[in-house]
């Protein structure tokens, strides 16, 4: 049985409350209008599909919330969906990691557990684990305080399947929105 996912490339967290998820999901459309569409969401978190470069639509987002006392916490993109473990993460990050350029530093940023088979049972790594199989593809000198790119990757449970969204940032990207 295949599980049908979403097709999403922008996080939007905001603070908890169902009035909070309106206000954020009116906003969010009033600024990008035609440029993305829902996709999903759970607690307070949800997904997008932008569809246009999602750094950019993230970056609008951020620009204008700045003093605008709409409750977004952080907006994310996202630069592949993948199954939630570890090899098909691994793949990915070994793509994303040739725009690193030479002489500058990463860290990975990994919110949930990824999954490894091994001798045919689906096994939850332990995030030291994940984090060391993720970083071994970016061949870059890692900086975990002040990095130049954070590889981010969290785990998005939608109904019953698990996902990895997987991210090559640079750091404000990561941070909440003021």
């Amino acid at each position: 049985m295949r599980l049908s996912v979403p097709d999403f490339n922008l996080i939007v967290i905001h603070e908890p409350g169902v009035e909070n998820y309106g206000r954020v999901r009116n906003y969010v459309k009033s600024l990008l209008g035609n440029r993305i569409a829902y996709a999903y969401s759970y607690q307070s978190v949800i997904l997008y599909k932008c569809f246009e470069d999602p750094h950019l639509c993230a970056e609008v987002l951020r620009k204008e919330l700045r003093g605008s006392g709409v409750p977004i916490i952080k907006v994310i993109p996202v630069d592949a969906v993948v199954r939630a473990d570890i090899e098909s993460v691994r793949s990915v990050v070994r793509e994303l990691a040739g725009r690193i350029p030479l002489g500058e530093t990463f860290r990975v940023t990994l919110q949930g557990h990824l999954e490894k088979v091994e001798e045919g049972f689906s096994i939850e790594l332990s995030t030291d684990r994940a984090v060391r199989e993720v970083a071994s593809e970016v061949n870059r000198p890692v900086d975990l305080t002040n990095p130049s790119w954070i590889v981010y990757v969290r785990v998005v449970k939608i109904g019953l399947a698990k996902v990895a969204a997987i991210s090559l940032l640079k750091p404000h990207e990561l941070e909440r929105v003021p």
